[in-house]
């Protein structure tokens, strides 16, 4: 059994950027985690309570694809910094749930969050003390370069509803949709002679 450690700087990063992967490794027996960095509380998009919405959706989200914990840090939306004592934080979490594959968004995506979730990444792992895996995913910009490709073809469906249990997001854009569109395309000129469905990830 592997641990997996999936960060997302929001609620739905780790649907739309790994939820094929992630579903992959919980039905191979593996453990998952996944720490949400901010609890996207300024994209409710005029909901109530848009913080304690999308911290419900992440955990509907975890169920369907397979993750047995999930950590919110409540990190300020918007405005996330590579502090120190949050890369110690998630260094220790690395440490205790002994994962040796981390899932991180990449450090060119268009979103500053996203690339501050993947500072504080790089940062945690490399104070480690031992070798982790990380596989940087995409999501609002496309990778450049592909280090890993992952046949998601089988789960794809996980995926997707993965997906529409973020209701609050799926009902302002059409995540599933768009995400079954990269999925495809990633399939398509990544993926051959594999199925029709990927995702891709980077180790830089």
């Amino acid at each position: 059994m592997t641990s997996v450690l999936v960060v997302g700087a929001h609620p739905d990063d780790e649907a739309l950027g790994c939820g094929g992967t992630l579903r992959q490794h919980a039905l191979g027996g593996d453990r998952l985690t996944a720490v949400f960095l901010t609890s996207g509380e300024a994209g409710g998009h005029g909901i109530e309570h848009p913080g304690q919405t999308r911290e419900a959706e992440a955990r509907a989200a975890a169920r369907i694809l397979g993750i047995a914990e999930v950590q919110f840090w409540h990190e300020p939306d918007g405005r996330l910094r590579a502090r120190r004592a949050v890369v110690e934080r998630l260094r220790e979490v690395i440490a205790g749930t002994s994962a040796s594959v981390v899932y991180a968004p990449h450090r060119a995506d268009d979103h500053p969050d996203h690339s501050c979730a993947a500072r504080i990444v790089a940062q945690a792992v490399a104070h480690a003390g031992r070798r982790v895996q990380v596989w940087h995913y995409e999501i609002w910009a496309p990778l450049a370069c592909v280090d890993h490709v992952v046949d998601i073809s089988a789960v794809l469906e996980d995926k997707l509803r993965a997906i529409r249990a973020y209701r609050s997001q799926c009902a302002v854009m059409r995540f599933d949709d768009a995400f079954a569109g990269l999925a495809r395309y990633r399939g398509e000129m990544h993926s051959w002679p594999g199925g029709p469905y990927a995702e891709v990830f980077s180790a830089r």
